[in-house]
């Protein structure tokens, strides 16, 4: 339903990078979200993890040290889909912006899609938490 409200607003999912242009850290970051689902692992549960992964993007990286991209650290991505967030830019609930679905790709939704979305737990927004069972909130 929010992705169709998303469609509906003109909200979508973002393009792959042009040709010749860099991706932003939002999509970097959701390219090593992807690598980890390729790789049959879960989410990095930490940053050191997430520093570790053959190809981390160093804008990525960046981004998650200092917080201007937020995930659900150590979630299985395989239990959310293109219809679950599992990370967006740090003021998205508040103002809109980049999200990063379950399946690793990133569309632009409003402040209110983004509080609406459903998403794994609030307590795996601190690295190193422990997962839980899916759930929205």
């Amino acid at each position: 339903m929010i992705l169709a409200l998303a469609a509906a607003s003109g909200c979508g999912r973002s393009p792959e990078a042009a040709p010749g242009t860099e991706p932003t850290p939002v999509e970097q970051v959701g390219q090593l979200l992807r690598t980890c689902n390729e790789m049959g692992k879960p989410a990095p549960r930490t940053l050191k993890e997430a520093e570790k992964l053959p190809g981390a993007p160093p804008k990525a990286i960046e981004a998650l040290k200092s917080g201007a991209v937020v995930i659900y650290w150590g979630v299985n991505l395989n239990e959310y889909g293109g219809a679950s967030a599992i990370g967006y830019e740090k003021d998205a609930p508040e103002k809109g912006g980049a999200v990063i679905l379950g399946d690793g790709t990133v569309t632009e939704l409003t402040a209110e899609q983004v509080r609406e979305i459903a998403k794994p737990p609030d307590a795996l927004l601190k690295p190193g938490a422990s997962p839980r069972a899916k759930g929205s909130r």
